[in-house]
């Protein structure tokens, strides 16, 4: 095998991966997740459209999402992740531009599921799957790395769709923001992604240093008809569900709340691009933590963060409530996206990492396919956020000590 090792001297090409993961990421869920809440007050005023029924539009999202992680472990195994992605990049970018076009919500709800399988195809789990095959060390590190890129990417195009919005109205934004997301996604998808080190003859990053090769790494672990027999599994299913709506319930409500609590849509677009700045850190920062301190400590320090970010947000009214929100948010949400992947494989082995880990993000996406509804009925009841979001500080609370008993006690596995 050692032919099949990198020269000395050159950069590992995992590394390319690495960097292809954080401009899809930059491009998928920076533009389409966290740009979602700018567009909620202009298109509802314009179109008439209630905040609810905006809502069944993330929920759409978030369910094709859900069905295409529910299948991930026989999708991605049958078809090759590099040629899914390639065809989700032309989809996503093209989908997200004929936003411009809508005259009704049929025509939206159209796109959303479009969009929805699209996003499924080639951000969280596929980049997961992929950063798992090209790594046996640094893993937690890679996927950090990666993944902070929807930080970056949600700061910048915050800004930018916050002051495009204002200017040249929200269609012109779907447009411009359609045509910077296909410049950057095909390209990435087709000429530099590779679904494993073997395509290029090379070793995952680590696997030098194991005694055996890289199939007896693959083969350990759990299967997935032994992880469903278990309750802890269902357990941490449930736990993630939950947990994923108080990070739901920040990512696409934050700067319509701030909004109606009195900041102008620019300030709180800029609160929003600060928040995922934070995030980006915060993504790489988890990932290190991970590596160094173990799932238990690391899932404990983010979903702490989650909290403290929910609780920013309900009392966002006091200025210096904000400073609590951008760290919340930075390793909170850092955790819906960058934890899921490790804590998997870190307690459940490789053998049957994608189908377990596609269950795992299902239940993950369960939580975005109810919440935006939940919300936003909430705000047109009570015509504010505030009693969503101190549901969200109960739920968070309790998730937080479900994950710190659920991951006391490693599994065990040949």
């Amino acid at each position: 095998m050692k032919e099949m090792g990198t020269k000395k001297g050159r950069i590992f090409y995992g590394w390319y991966i690495v960097a292809a993961g954080f401009l899809v990421m930059f491009c998928s869920i920076g533009i389409v997740n966290n740009c979602s809440g700018l567009y909620i007050k202009p298109v509802c005023d314009d179109m008439g459209f209630s905040r609810g029924a905006m809502g069944v539009n993330m929920t759409i999202l978030s369910a094709c999402q859900m069905i295409v992680a529910l299948f991930g472990g026989k999708i991605f195994v049958r078809f090759d992740v590099r040629s899914i992605m390639r065809i989700s990049s032309i989809a996503l970018a093209v989908s997200y531009f004929s936003y411009s076009f809508v005259q009704s919500l049929p025509m939206y709800y159209a796109l959303s599921v479009v969009l929805g399988f699209a996003m499924g195809g080639i951000a969280a789990m596929p980049l997961s799957i992929l950063i798992g095959n090209w790594f046996r060390e640094r893993r937690g590190f890679a996927i950090g790395v990666a993944f902070m890129g929807s930080g970056i990417g949600g700061m910048l195009f915050n800004a930018l769709a916050g002051q495009l919005i204002t200017t040249v109205g929200w269609r012109q934004t779907y447009r411009v923001l359609g045509i910077i997301a296909f410049c950057i996604l095909v390209p990435v998808c087709w000429l530099v992604v590779r679904t494993r080190p073997s395509d290029l003859g090379l070793l995952p990053y680590g696997q030098e240093k194991e005694s055996g090769n890289a199939a007896s790494f693959d083969d350990r672990g759990m299967t997935v008809q032994e992880v469903v027999h278990t309750g802890r599994f269902w357990a941490l299913c449930l736990v993630t569900a939950l947990g994923n709506i108080g990070l739901c319930a920040l990512n696409q409500n934050v700067t319509p709340h701030l909004s109606d609590e009195g900041y102008s849509l620019q300030t709180a677009a800029n609160i929003s691009a600060v928040m995922l700045g934070g995030l980006a850190c915060g993504k790489m920062f988890l990932g290190w933590l991970y590596d160094k301190l173990g799932a238990r400590r690391a899932t404990l320090l983010a979903n702490c963060c989650t909290v403290l970010g929910v609780t920013g947000t309900f009392f966002c009214r006091f200025p210096v409530m904000i400073a609590a929100i951008v760290v919340g948010f930075s390793l909170g949400n850092a955790f819906g996206s960058v934890a899921n992947p490790i804590i998997v494989q870190s307690i459940y082995g490789r053998k049957n990492y994608s189908a377990i880990l596609g269950l795992v993000t299902a239940c993950n996406n369960l939580a975005g396919v109810f919440t935006p509804v939940m919300i936003g009925s909430v705000y047109d009841y009570f015509g504010s956020y505030s009693p969503a979001f101190a549901a969200m500080m109960l739920i968070s609370s309790c998730c937080t000590v479900g994950y710190f008993i659920l991951l006391g006690k490693r599994v065990e596995y040949d």
